[in-house]
């Protein structure tokens, strides 16, 4: 077997991350609302293949102990940081290992859920052609594949920003010159026109895009050797080769046709059982999608595709969906709209009020659904002897609202309970793994997997001495003996407060809201 070579992310690392789209609780919960019994992910075996440092499956497996998780990568540097951190924290259920792909040995075993996050576009037809027969070869019969990639037809403008980017750094080595210098260049053609143009729009578009973008990001995306975006028709042939088939999509918004005209849902309807991946092609061209997050199964798996609201009645259910009137009451008749994020959804039936009522208190429990309708209709009024709906029509209608809801990301659902806790102890606790990262850095990998960045020197600061060996008054100086020596700097209404006996009364006062707002981000254990 040849010796690795040396890539480049070993001479320039990609940053460590986490991605939630990736995680078995995500994908195990579209397999199940597309009718695969897919693998119970408390005790699974799951593969990433090119997982540079492997942070996204450690972080998995501080919330999973009794799953298995197993990391490839070309790259030996990232391996080794990688191992570095699971002897860091003692983990026994994590296996990195440096591997060209074409070279994998045929005795991996079998995994219930294989993780190809920004590979498949990145690297030579040979590999991903290796990539596709390593799920067939090495899937368990209800596994699920993620592989995302690149697509077209949106890509095909990024790909005239790339290319001309790419020309014109040929003439520098290093990637920080590289960087800089594609940056400058694609602003020098924005700017070139004293009357610009269509041409300059679509090249702003694309300036602003890498403006934004994170330096290892932007090099091993833009600027490298081997970029290439799909047709979704195109993918799937080769999926197809490997007797693998279509499953979804790992955001679940992302399989819904929304903001259609009447007659081009008309026509999307009547494809829908007819040619899936025709209708997926066709949306594709409509949205002018960029980017997939492809589920794959094995081909002669049964699938259901009728998106049955049965099937969430076994799940969790999780929102902060905030009612937008504070005096809101689901017992008495009438509409009320919540909002969660940028969006609002309006209902007026008393147990779907209820139950986003009891979930935005609960935030960010995973909520079972039996206990979430016992709590609705406990809190709309509802008993069995009166002339109200019965259990079971209540059943549907919340079962079929929460899955219109998830259709368009008002609501989380999932597949295991919760591993972190919400509520504020005495002593506190971050996770060991929070706790190793913001010895390092700001940016943190929380126990819903998603990467959190603390934004504030007092956030890192207090962050830092959540090891569960602190009460209120212990943090409190600890935190005071910093501003003192100048390390910590307190605000207030956004302006620094000089004073140190003020500083420690405001510091005495913000801190059980900076706990809470750090335990609802998911970091602390009990």
């Amino acid at each position: 077997m040849q010796e690795p070579p040396v890539t480049e992310y070993d001479k320039f690392a990609y940053p460590s991350a986490v991605y939630g789209q990736t995680h078995p609780d995500r994908l195990s919960v579209i397999a199940m609302l597309m009718g695969l019994p897919a693998a119970n992910i408390e005790r699974a075996r799951v593969l990433e293949l090119g997982c540079g440092d492997g942070n996204n499956i450690i972080a998995m497996a501080c919330t999973l102990p009794n799953s298995k998780f197993y990391g490839l990568d070309l790259a030996g540097e990232p391996i080794r940081r990688g191992k570095e951190l699971v002897a860091a924290l003692d983990l026994k259920n994590v296996t990195l290992r440096q591997m060209n792909l074409l070279e994998a040995p045929g005795d991996l075993g079998t995994f219930d859920y294989i993780i190809a996050h920004g590979l498949y576009s990145w690297v030579p037809e040979s590999v991903r052609e290796k990539i596709l027969a390593l799920c067939h070869d090495h899937l368990a019969e209800n596994g699920v594949a993620y592989i995302s990639y690149n697509a077209y037809p949106g890509n095909h403008i990024r790909d005239l920003a790339r290319r001309i980017m790419q020309f014109h750094v040929r003439q520098f080595s290093e990637p920080p010159e590289q960087i800089r210098q594609a940056r400058a260049f694609l602003k020098f053609l924005v700017e070139a026109k004293s009357q610009p143009g269509h041409w300059q729009e679509i090249l702003r578009y694309q300036y602003d895009r890498v403006e934004k973008y994170i330096d290892a990001g932007f090099f091993h995306d833009d600027l490298s050797a081997i970029n290439q975006p799909f047709y979704f028709h195109e993918f799937m042939e080769a999926a197809t080769r490997q007797h693998l088939q279509y499953l979804g999509e790992a955001d679940f918004r992302d399989m819904q046709p929304i903001g259609l005209t009447e007659e081009t849902m008309r026509v999307v309807r009547q494809m829908e059982g007819l040619n899936r991946i025709a209708r997926e092609q066709y949306l594709d061209f409509i949205e002018g999608r960029t980017f997939r997050q492809t589920l794959l199964c094995h081909k002669d798996r049964q699938l259901a595709r009728d998106m049955d609201p049965e099937r969430i009645c076994n799940m969790l259910v999780a929102a902060d969906a905030t009612p937008m009137n504070a005096q809101a009451n689901p017992s008495v008749p009438g509409m009320e709209d919540f909002r969660r994020g940028a969006s609002v959804i309006a209902s007026g039936q008393p147990v779907l009020k209820s139950a986003l009522m009891f979930l935005n208190q609960a935030w960010p429990r995973r909520v079972p659904f039996g206990e979430l309708l016992e709590k609705a209709r406990e809190r709309a009024g509802r008993n069995e002897t009166s002339s109200q709906p019965t259990l079971d029509s209540d059943r549907r209608e919340l079962a079929d609202f929460l899955l219109r809801c998830h259709a368009v990301g008002f609501v989380d659902l999932h597949s295991y309970p919760s591993t972190f806790v919400a509520k504020v102890s005495e002593r506190p606790m971050a996770s060991p793994l929070v706790l190793w990262q913001i010895r390092r850095g700001p940016t943190v990998s929380s126990l819903r997997h998603q990467a959190i960045k603390i934004q504030d020197t007092l956030g890192v600061e207090l962050l830092r001495l959540l090891d569960g060996t602190r009460d209120r008054a212990a943090l409190l100086e600890d935190l005071g003996k910093m501003i003192k020596s100048g390390a910590t700097v307190i605000y207030a209404d956004g302006n620094p407060i000089t004073e140190p006996k003020k500083a420690l009364e405001q510091l005495a006062a913000q801190l059980e809201s900076n706990l809470a707002s750090l335990a609802a981000l998911g970091l602390f254990i009990a």
